[in-house]
């Protein structure tokens, strides 16, 4: 046989046939023996888990499935249980600063008292103490006990989330969001028993203040502690594996908002839309799906033993307006509410953020201190709270709609105006007066419910934004559909211009305040499909999914030019992991989330980016912390110690040395020092003892241990070795894409010019791409100015160009090792 070289490391032989085979023999570079450890990994707090390594110990036995289902069922059960709990409670403490129901218990339903309570049978605290009515006795005694009972439920939320357990503050949704993307958030403390107990108290008593926060968020907080807890004690013990937990948390986060708004199928969608996952979509709606249907049937078995048996309650927020079907010339209207939907998410999330980034609050802690002559952090936040509570309670208590619960406040915004006013108290309150006088009540709701919502979320509570996004949105599509019907009726009473259904010709303000609700809540959270299909599971207008879906498309439109995140990814990119100061001691701290989330951003952002390549964002060889195979300075254990303690790294790529930045893999920090604490001589040499590596690498390790005079110790070191391989020459794009959707942790990326393939050349990891896409590429230059555009050539007339074709060769960098 003949034998001739056909390129690096790779030979042709031909057989007396002269068929050519092709052997490869590349010795000088490194060894790619990839084989991903199938045993169980400890992960540190602020890290990412390794997602294909979690993937393929995932157990398939049927004991580990009978087990997970178990999870699921008896989660979702008590999930729907908890929810229910938290209903009745907080309904109860909040109408109990109103007064008493004094009719007969089954004339109205439990879980509502205050709005069900038949009309002249609800006695405020002054009827009943000193049997007053009136303006003076309402506002001498009503009042006083109003707000007094307000201050003992938000004191004990405040004692509980700023003393015991500061993790419960806001409702958790971005956490859970980074939790499910592979993110470890000290989860058996932030998904334990204590949180959940806290958060479920904490948001009984915050809802029964009266302040503008809701407990929908928060469910899915609730729902994964208690998902995770089963977890730990019936699958956790026999399988442990990661991605299981990430798996089975989706599903909890679907049952959350399932329980929440009476929406199985909106809660599988949420899933889908807005959290990142390694899973396929069908894994996780088939999941989602089984358990936020259980959950929201158990919910609904305990509402109906919460009525009496003379009181049939409707659906929790049962639409029941005039016209079942809309106007053709409404369409401007609901356009109208669409575009007011994405200016309010932009205004909300905008004034939020300014809240929390300049200091406002900060600045307003101290001066109430100052004014009530305390000091000290926790006194501030207290302070800040009982202002809140204040300034809400003074604006809320005129009107007797803010008095209301927001999601009983919600219900009646849904409902027409009855004809037979006498059936309850609550219903007649949106109702009772003209068109004038009810335009300028919803006007001060608006404007009142806008500021306080946007403060209070931020405060040292726990506490969602999206009940009060609908509430808002539903104001402001009753007050338009209050103007809009006012004009019908005005200019377009003639057979001309009137446009009629089979039912009527008169715009239902009802249905506007659906609508407007759909548009606030898209607005605030940049969801669309879920939201619409929450909108109609809640309410169940049929016949206004067109109007919802086009409401719901002109505020994710006119959202998107005006911001490019929602209210929980600003609330991640501006808060969490944002300290510079190593204060638990974690891997990662103060680099922020460490999100990748490039698809999914709008196209004006997309486009900011220019056409690089990953050289010029990845961190260069120079600047890159590295453990060297043969250092220049030898290792011992107290200097590797001071090596590994002077940052934040979750682990370092291991070269040959700096001279020669041979790639040999990478080395988890936790593992490092678990294997050097083992070493009893502090001032020992330590030489890294490494599977599977090159000749070159052996050679000159050989000779650096035969040149170490002193006491020699090797250590066997794991090494990681990426299945995906690029070099400094790959498209920036293709990187951004490969981390969102490969759910890769770093790259380290290897110098093209070197013959052998392997010399490092610079390092990046998700952290590094997740603060390149918040700052929206700003300090990122073109690479390629003055060459014009691709579409500005011919490109088949261009293709004989060695130069260009050249360079397109030098542009193929993405090697998957197999």
């Amino acid at each position: 046989m003949d034998l001739f070289a056909a390129g690096r490391g790779a030979n042709v032989s031909y057989t007396d046939e002269d068929i050519p085979t092709l052997s490869y023999n590349n010795s000088d570079s490194l060894e790619h023996n990839i084989v991903i450890s199938t045993t169980a990994k400890y992960y540190e707090n602020n890290t990412y888990i390794d997602w294909s390594r979690e993937s393929l110990i995932v157990p398939s036995t049927s004991s580990f499935t009978s087990r997970k289902w178990f999870t699921l069922i008896v989660s979702s059960i008590i999930v729907g249980y908890t929810a229910a709990f938290i209903d009745l409670s907080s309904v109860w403490l909040n109408d109990l600063r109103k007064g008493v129901c004094f009719s007969k218990v089954d004339t109205w339903s439990l879980l509502n008292p205050y709005s069900t309570c038949p009309a002249g049978k609800w006695h405020d605290w002054s009827v009943i103490l000193f049997n007053a009515k009136g303006s003076v006795s309402n506002w001498l005694v009503n009042f006083p006990i109003y707000t007094l009972f307000a201050f003992c439920w938000i004191t004990l939320a405040a004692y509980i989330t700023i003393h015991k357990d500061p993790l419960i503050k806001q409702s958790g949704i971005p956490e859970i969001k980074l939790i499910i993307s592979g993110f470890n958030y000290r989860i058996n403390y932030y998904l334990g028993l204590q949180t959940l107990f806290y958060k479920t108290v904490g948001l009984i008593l915050v809802v029964s203040s009266g302040l503008w926060l809701g407990k929908e968020g928060p469910l899915v907080h609730v729902s994964c502690c208690i998902l995770n807890i089963l977890y730990g004690l019936l699958v956790n013990t026999s399988f442990e594996n990661e991605a299981v937990r990430r798996e089975l948390l989706s599903a909890a986060t679907a049952t959350g908002i399932a329980v929440a708004f009476s929406s199985p199928i909106g809660g599988v969608l949420f899933v889908l839309e807005s959290m990142a996952t390694f899973f396929t979509p069908t894994k996780i709606m088939w999941n989602s799906f089984i358990t936020a249907s259980v959950a929201v049937i158990f919910l609904t078995g305990f509402r109906v033993f919460t009525d009496g048996s003379n009181f049939q309650e409707k659906d929790l927020f049962s639409v029941e307006f005039g016209n079942f079907s809309w106007l053709f010339l409404e369409i401007i209207p609901f356009i109208t509410l669409g575009a007011l939907g994405g200016i309010y998410g932009y205004l909300f999330i905008t004034v939020n953020s300014y809240f929390d980034k300049s200091g406002v609050r900060h600045v307003i802690q101290n001066r109430l201190l100052s004014l009530v002559g305390a000091s000290g952090v926790k006194a501030g936040q207290y302070l800040e709270v009982f202002a809140v509570l204040l300034v809400t309670s003074i604006l809320t208590f005129p009107i007797d709609e803010t008095k209301l619960q927001l999601n009983t406040f919600l219900t009646n915004l849904f409902t027409a105006c009855p004809t037979d006013t006498d059936t309850s108290e609550a219903i007649t309150f949106i109702c009772s007066s003209s068109n004038g006088i009810t335009i300028l009540k919803l006007s001060y709701i608006l404007i009142q419910g806008f500021i306080l919502s946007t403060y209070s979320f931020g405060v040292n509570l726990p506490g969602g934004i999206l009940m009060p996004s609908l509430v808002l949105g539903a104001t402001s599509g009753r007050l338009l559909g209050l103007i809009t019907q006012a004009i019908q009726t005005k200019f377009l009473s003639s057979e001309f211009l009137a446009t009629c259904t089979e039912s009527s010709c008169i715009v239902s303000p009802a249905s506007y305040a659906v609508i407007g609700a759909a548009a606030f809540m898209t607005g605030v959270t940049k969801l669309t499909m879920c939201v619409v299909v929450i909108m109609f599971e809640l309410t169940g207008a049929v016949s206004y999914v067109l109007p919802i879906m086009l409401a719901v498309m002109i505020s994710k439109f006119v959202n998107d030019v005006l911001c490019t995140s929602n209210i929980y990814d600003t609330f991640l990119k501006n808060n969490f992991n944002q300290s510079e100061q190593n204060t638990y001691g974690y891997p990662n701290e103060g680099k922020g989330a460490g999100l990748v989330n490039f698809t999914s951003l709008t196209s004006t952002v997309k486009d900011k980016l220019p056409d690089i390549t990953v050289k010029s964002i990845m961190v260069p060889l120079n600047r890159t912390k590295c453990l060297c195979l043969v250092p220049e300075t030898h290792y011992t254990v107290n200097s590797l110690i001071e090596f590994t303690n002077g940052d934040t790294h979750e682990g370092y790529p291991l070269i040959l040395k700096y001279g020669n930045p041979l790639y040999l893999g990478y080395v988890n920090k936790h593992e490092l020092f678990s294997k050097i604490s083992n070493i009893d001589d502090r001032n020992a040499v330590i030489s890294f003892q490494v599977d599977g590596l090159s000749r070159v690498a052996i050679s000159q390790q050989l000779h650096y241990e035969r040149s170490i005079g002193s006491v020699l110790q090797q250590i066997d070191i794991p090494v990681e070795r990426s299945m995906i391989i690029f070099n400094e020459l790959t498209s920036a794009v293709l990187v951004l894409e490969t981390f969102e959707k490969m759910h890769v942790n770093y790259f380290v990326i290897l110098d093209s010019n070197n013959r052998n393939g392997q010399t490092m050349a610079g390092f990046v990891d998700r952290f590094v791409i997740a603060h390149l896409i918040d700052s929206q590429f700003k300090d990122l230059e073109d690479e390629l100015v003055g060459v014009e555009a691709a579409s500005e050539f011919d490109i088949e007339n261009n293709l004989e160009d060695e130069t260009l074709l050249d360079a397109r060769r030098k542009r193929l960098s993405i090697e998957l090792i197999t």
